[in-house]
């Protein structure tokens, strides 16, 4: 089952919290099936570099609405260059965020499939193919687990997408808009970051989902008595604090972290954890895979 942060309570299978970064005492994942690529140290520190997202998120909502307003305003004549750039309007609308209808058409992917959220649908819903996805019983802390593999061509065209549509959100420069403008700019730009430093190996998973189905009641219990135990010592609430939203519509408990860089999700008594290692596609996106995937459990 997985194991909690004891500095802020989110949910953390892996070595690092993906909230605030700080190490969790988790052990690192159990050897790959025979024939599955094998994860590199690039990896780690590609998680690390999006862990940054959180915090800028953060940083963003102590500054204010209101300053992500008129710093568009402002920029406006920047904006219109970097529209011009990054190609928006027609190009941004194909990958409408959590929109699951795509113009391109996409293949089956590699490997032995995962019976929770194939590739070809996690594509449709990403706007990028999906080359491999690998399902093993034996995840970490006991989980099943299903990891997905996106080639760099493809990272890149997400990474631009998401810089496109964060443009034209900042851009328009309302409260709501600029929010979550601010967001996809960070993730995209992190993404494009990670990508030219050559973090990121096309041998490494982009995003995986740990499922445990027994005990994920009692695991909610100690993250909300978590998210107490922070406010009380701190007076701020955990959200306010991370930059997490609760979601409607997924499971019967959704919790969502910056950027979409993961999500936790309770229905019934099972519980899994989405989250994305080598860049970050967005809350709408993220929220759209974590439906499907709670649509057959």
């Amino acid at each position: 089952m997985a194991s909690f942060c004891s500095k802020c309570g989110t949910a953390a299978a892996g070595r690092f919290c993906p909230s605030c970064g700080a190490p969790t005492g988790g052990q690192a994942p159990p050897p790959m099936p025979a024939g599955a690529p094998s994860p590199s140290a690039g990896s780690s520190s590609a998680t690390k570099v999006i862990l940054i997202v959180v915090g800028v998120v953060v940083l963003l909502g102590a500054i204010g609405v209101g300053g992500l307003v008129y710093v568009g305003y402002r920029a406006k004549q920047k904006l219109a260059e970097l529209k011009r750039e990054y190609a928006t309007g027609e190009a941004s609308d194909s990958f409408s965020s959590g929109s699951t209808t795509s113009a391109r058409v996409f293949s089956p992917s590699k490997g032995n499939g995962c019976q929770f959220l194939e590739g070809r649908e996690a594509a449709g819903i990403l706007g990028v193919a999906v080359d491999r996805v690998e399902f093993t019983e034996d995840g970490p802390d006991g989980s099943e687990w299903c990891r997905y593999w996106i080639n760099g061509e493809e990272r890149k065209r997400l990474e631009r997408a998401e810089i496109a549509a964060g443009i034209d959100a900042v851009g328009k420069g309302d409260d709501k808009n600029a929010t979550a403008g601010a967001e996809k700019l960070i993730g995209g730009a992190l993404g494009a970051l990670i990508d030219a430093n050559g973090d990121n190996k096309d041998t490494d998973f982009a995003f995986s989902i740990e499922l445990w189905r027994k005990g994920g009641k009692s695991q909610w219990e100690k993250l909300e008595s978590a998210k107490s135990n922070v406010k009380g010592i701190t007076g701020v609430d955990f959200s306010d604090l991370t930059g997490t939203q609760q979601v409607e519509g997924v499971g019967d408990r959704a919790m969502v972290l910056p950027a979409g860089h993961s999500i936790m999700v309770l229905k019934g008594d099972t519980f899994f954890l989405l989250g994305f290692q080598q860049f970050v596609p967005g809350r709408e996106k993220t929220t759209a895979l974590a439906r499907a995937v709670a649509g057959r459990l």
